[in-house]
């Protein structure tokens, strides 16, 4: 959105109770949304002008509707030189994607109490 540098990036998890359990059903997504900002506003230091929420963090907090936004939500933060913020779902952490897979192989596996039932069956 911003042609400026990016200052910093920061990942947060922001969490949106207790505050929720005071504000009636119908009205918890968009307060919601209002937290994000307050939360937003706290910790990058900037106004409500220059704060960007990206759709895929909209989409998130409503996806379970009005009336049960997520507890907390994890998003990454990039402030830019001139002060613009904008607010991004944040992915999977690096050490988790780093991690080795284990491959499984197709077909059947023979395990061990396969084999002693083999066994018992011979004598």
């Amino acid at each position: 959105m911003s042609a400026y540098t990016v200052e910093f990036e920061r990942n947060y998890i922001v969490p949106f109770y207790p505050k929720l359990n005071t504000i009636p059903r119908n009205k918890r997504a968009p307060r919601a949304l209002r937290l994000l900002k307050e939360f937003i506003k706290r910790h990058m230091k900037v106004d409500d002008e220059n704060i960007y929420i990206g759709q895929e963090v909209n989409e998130y907090i409503w996806s379970r509707g009005i009336q049960k936004p997520p507890r907390r939500i994890p998003v990454r933060l990039v402030k830019y030189s001139d002060g613009v913020v904008e607010v991004f779902l944040a992915t999977v952490d690096a050490r988790v994607q780093a991690k080795p897979t284990v491959t499984v192989p197709s077909g059947p596996v023979e395990t061990d109490l396969e084999e002693e039932e083999e066994e018992e069956e011979e004598e």
